[in-house]
């Protein structure tokens, strides 16, 4: 039996080794626990972060109607010593009532096995297996399910700092605005949609007139800072539909869902207009941007058809002069 659980732990931790996604390395870590242990079911319960309470979110064998039910909150039985005292605990009725009550979301099981899930030093949950039979728990049986547990715990870990990389990516580090790659996706996302529900779509890129001089009279560092600024300023004024990105070294490109290209340029001559206003840096650096905008043409489906336009519409603005907004549609 030893044998067999270390050759079914060895196989998990290999996967952990070999498999990106943490579902799938979870219900292939699930799939195990009820091969080597004949568990009849098994979850995975984590803390929801808005509410405080646990929540189902792997499960092997658990009943729909249960999985919608559960919503338990962390008391002073059995979940409240998984997560403060106990790394591992057995659960049966002959034990103690109120634990087993606490651990029940279904029918009557003969014995429950927990172990929490948890990593940076922190108790995030707990896994479950629930069994039909009660049965000795030696010290092969417990270790193969902490290590399984702990497996769990670092595939979610892992898990939770790729979403975090990803969200970074999502933003651009010198401006704070949205990536020009994600941008693209979200722009791709929003052609899509026009196809199935026709709405207005304005597409704008903005150019810093003075980005070179700047640098050649102030430096790059400053250049950047008012880059930076003149972005927070540009995102004070579009509304929170509105979609704003990087495009090259010194230039921002804006997406307006139901805006057309008139009320979008009068959105570009208000950020302008606002900016001759102020000064930027301790050297009162003032700025303005030049801008191309489009419109999305009815059942166009060619991102690069439509950047193209806008592309052409900026580079007639920069011909014209500084601050100058031209539509090309």
């Amino acid at each position: 039996m030893k044998e067999k659980l270390l050759i079914a732990l060895s196989h998990t931790l290999k996967g952990y080794l070999t498999e990106p996604n943490a579902t799938r390395l979870i219900q292939k870590t699930m799939s195990t626990l009820e091969q080597q242990l004949h568990a009849r079911y098994i979850y995975i319960a984590l803390q929801n972060k808005k509410t405080s309470y646990l929540d189902i979110t792997h499960s092997h064998g658990v009943s729909r109607s249960a999985l919608n039910e559960f919503h338990k909150k962390i008391g002073s039985n059995s979940i409240g010593r998984i997560f403060f005292k106990d790394s591992f605990s057995v659960i049966k009725k002959s034990d103690n009532l109120d634990d087993y009550e606490e651990m029940r979301i279904d029918d009557d099981y003969a014995m429950c096995v927990a172990a929490h899930i948890g990593w940076e030093g922190r108790t995030h949950g707990f896994l479950a297996c629930y069994f039909d039979h009660e049965f000795e728990i030696d010290l092969a049986t417990r270790n193969f399910f902490l290590s399984m547990a702990g497996a769990c715990s670092a595939a979610l870990e892992k898990e939770e700092l790729l979403n975090l990389i990803s969200e970074l990516r999502q933003f651009d580090v010198e401006t704070g605005i949205y990536s020009h790659q994600y941008f693209i996706g979200r722009l791709e996302k929003e052609m899509h949609d026009t196809q199935f529900e026709s709405h207005a779509l304005s597409l704008a890129i903005l150019d810093m007139d003075n980005f070179k001089s700047i640098i050649n009279l102030y430096g790059e560092e400053a250049a950047r800072e008012v880059l930076k600024q003149s972005a927070e300023v540009l995102k004070s004024l579009i509304r929170g539909c509105d979609v704003l990105g990087t495009h090259g070294i010194d230039e921002f490109i804006l997406y307006m869902p139901d805006t057309d290209a008139t009320k979008a340029e009068k959105t570009i001559n208000d950020f302008n207009a606002y900016l001759d206003k102020i000064a930027f840096t301790a050297n009162n650096i003032k700025t303005s941007f030049s801008c191309g905008v489009t419109q999305l043409r009815e059942n166009e489906d060619d991102l690069e058809e439509l950047i193209q336009r806008a592309q052409l519409a900026l580079y007639n603005a920069r011909k014209s002069a500084q601050h100058t907004v031209v539509i090309e549609i």
